[in-house]
């Protein structure tokens, strides 16, 4: 079982994404930013709105908001749902108010390693997605 505090954290991470991929949407007609991107169609960094910045990298994206940052890798078919222990790491950075018990970053370790012995996250059996997801949002055929 995933620990709640945990589950908390990765649903917030994934909102804030979310966020991000609904302000592309309105900017670029279109939730696919990093083909966009990729495309030439949108350049290498930019704001999305008065208070949010993007810079893209690699395969994903870093999402500057006004008390908060989000640093978010595209997985496999334009994915957004993945997340990984560096980058919820990252995020509780950049809020550290929001998750004080995860300021240990020990007990992020160890709930994040009780969740994939758990069996509540896992990666995917693709060669070039090393991202988490929730067990419940992808098929257990695909799971790594």
């Amino acid at each position: 079982m995933i620990e709640i505090s945990l589950k908390t954290l990765i649903d917030d991470y994934l909102k804030q994404v979310e966020v991000g991929i609904e302000l592309f949407k309105d900017k670029i007609g279109d939730t696919r930013p990093l083909k966009a991107w990729r495309e030439k169609m949108i350049p290498h960094q930019g704001k999305l709105s008065n208070q949010v910045e993007y810079q893209f990298h690699g395969i994903g994206c870093f999402l500057i908001f006004p008390d908060h940052e989000i640093n978010f890798d595209f997985g496999p078919e334009g994915r957004y749902d993945g997340f990984d222990l560096w980058r919820l790491g990252q995020y509780i950075e950049s809020c550290p108010e929001k998750y004080p018990e995860y300021q240990d970053k020990e007990k992020l370790k160890i709930d994040f390693e009780h969740a994939i012995e758990d069996g509540a996250i896992a990666k995917l059996d693709h060669p070039h997605c090393n991202l988490y997801y929730f067990t419940s949002a992808i098929d257990k055929r695909i799971i790594h």
